[in-house]
């Protein structure tokens, strides 16, 4: 989908970058595209099989379905890999990440989270800005939530 800002210039559209797969019916988009910026909300550990269970609860309006019993470890991996997923369906890459806001539901679990995310960049020079809060709560109780802005090089 692309929408046009009235009294703008062309190159500033609103384009919708979803990946189908990631879905959940909720009311929202995943990533927006605004000229050659990307502004990515946040980002559940929801893999695919759990984003399709939302998807037709929330379709049919039957209840969610219960989170998953998943490590920390692999609720980090989970959301980076749907994070790179977005990113690359707007034409970029993860190096191309501006600014990374980052909720854990425990800070304990920080230098673990800090570990695993290191390797997600190419080097220490493509890391973005990043913002990490301790959150009350998170959806489905989860334990981790990315929120990103990046850009399309060459865009």
């Amino acid at each position: 989908m692309s929408l046009e800002i009235t009294g703008q210039p062309s190159h500033t559209k609103k384009k919708i970058i979803s990946v189908a797969a990631l879905e959940t019916g909720a009311p929202y988009n995943l990533c927006v595209r605004f000229g050659n910026l990307l502004f990515i909300s946040g980002l559940p550990p929801f893999d695919e099989e759990f984003s399709t269970k939302l998807r037709e609860a929330r379709a049919n309006g039957t209840p969610t379905p219960p989170f998953p019993n998943l490590s920390f470890e692999r609720q980090v991996e989970i959301v980076l890999a749907n994070l790179k997923a977005l990113v690359e369906a707007a034409d970029s890459n993860v190096d191309c990440l501006l600014s990374i806001k980052v909720w854990l539901k425990d800070q304990s679990r920080q230098e673990l989270f800090d570990r695993i995310y290191r390797d997600f960049f190419s080097g220490r020079e493509a890391l973005p800005t990043r913002t990490r809060l301790q959150a009350g709560r998170l959806p489905m109780d989860c334990d981790v939530e990315i929120e990103a802005i990046g850009y399309v090089p060459n865009g």
